[in-house]
């Protein structure tokens, strides 16, 4: 009788430990991520954007605020890439290196506020963050990402950008690239297409 009063409590206790550290890790970010949760992005969404941008083992990919690291273990299985994600909460920055560890993924997760880190030397930037953060990275990333890099952004849009593709996948998908000329300069043209994207 009391393995029946038991029971319960070992698949109860562990889900509740779990929740609290949830629940812990988003309010020790409260103030850097204003509220945002850490919400993974669906598969589905991944998929799409790694059919939509073909890249190479040598691109400089990164992931704003990588959660468990999805993204980054998707675009490395599917194309080799050994990108780099930046995840302040405690939580989501432990699942994702106990994840890549566990599939034996060699990406890099670093926790550290991406807004205090240099850009420029990447060339495909990934990010699903609130409107309020992306009001921040906007102007980041008009400075420092490079001219050609492309630029995804789900859910919400970059402001005072604007993609050259939307796509709805569940929620819109929305790709930019930097550019660093006028529109109107014929130079654009080549400029605007990195290594890694097809024409």
């Amino acid at each position: 009788m009391k393995y029946l009063f038991f029971a319960p409590l070992a698949i109860f206790l562990p889900l509740a430990f779990l929740k609290l550290c949830y629940a812990l890790s988003t309010v020790f970010v409260l103030r850097h991520t204003r509220g945002a949760l850490f919400v993974s992005t669906s598969r589905a969404k991944i998929r799409a954007i790694l059919e939509v941008v073909p890249l190479s083992a040598g691109t400089r990919l990164v992931d704003l605020g990588c959660g468990d690291g999805r993204f980054l273990r998707a675009a490395y299985k599917r194309y080799g890439v050994r990108g780099v994600g930046f995840e302040i909460n405690p939580w989501a920055y432990f699942l994702a290196r106990f994840l890549n560890f566990l599939k034996g993924v060699p990406v890099t997760v670093k926790r550290k506020n991406f807004f205090e880190e240099d850009l420029s030397q990447y060339d495909f930037f990934f990010c699903y963050l609130f409107p309020d953060v992306l009001l921040r990275l906007a102007p980041k990333l008009k400075k420092e990402a490079p001219p050609g890099a492309v630029i995804v952004s789900a859910n919400f849009p970059l402001p005072g950008w604007e993609p050259f593709l939307v796509l709805k996948v569940e929620d819109p998908l929305y790709f930019y690239r930097q550019e660093s000329l006028p529109r109107n300069n014929p130079l654009l043209a080549r400029q605007r297409t990195p290594k890694f994207l097809n024409p």
